[in-house]
């Protein structure tokens, strides 16, 4: 007694309708992603490490740095009137723009001193807020 053994796979026609519907499915998935949420909630994680990076340049320089907070900018400096700036890494000045449709509030400025510690600030980003502790200078 023999038996036949079949072949195990998937059709040509399996692979279409299912290459069909995943594709059907792409169109209809992919518009439904707001960029707009990406960007903020990118900027978002930008302006909580510059805010960090300003805490830990204060402590290494042992000085005072200070965060200038604009509507649509927020800025690095060494002085309160923001005209030195601290620099990253690449040499350039530290200073992030806020995508379209993100905006920082309260305008402001705020400092770190030698030792980290600040007199407390919140900042919006968005829909989001970012809170300087004011004993620790902890960014959270």
């Amino acid at each position: 007694m023999t038996r036949e053994v079949r072949a195990r796979g998937f059709s040509l026609v399996e692979l279409v309708v299912t290459i069909i519907i995943a594709g059907i499915l792409a169109a209809i998935v992919i518009p439904q992603f707001n960029i707009g949420q990406f960007e903020s909630g990118w900027f978002y994680e930008q302006v909580k490490a510059a805010v960090r990076y300003a805490q830990r340049q204060a402590v290494a320089q042992r000085r005072t740095t200070y965060v200038e907070v604009q509507a649509s900018q927020l800025r690095l400096c060494y002085d309160a009137g923001c005209t030195t700036r601290l620099t990253q890494l690449t040499g350039q000045e530290y200073v992030l723009s806020a995508p379209d449709g993100v905006t920082l509030s309260p305008v402001g400025t705020f400092s770190f001193n030698g030792l980290g510690q600040s007199a407390g600030a919140t900042i919006a980003v968005g829909g989001q807020s970012i809170t300087v502790n004011a004993e620790t200078g902890y960014v959270q």
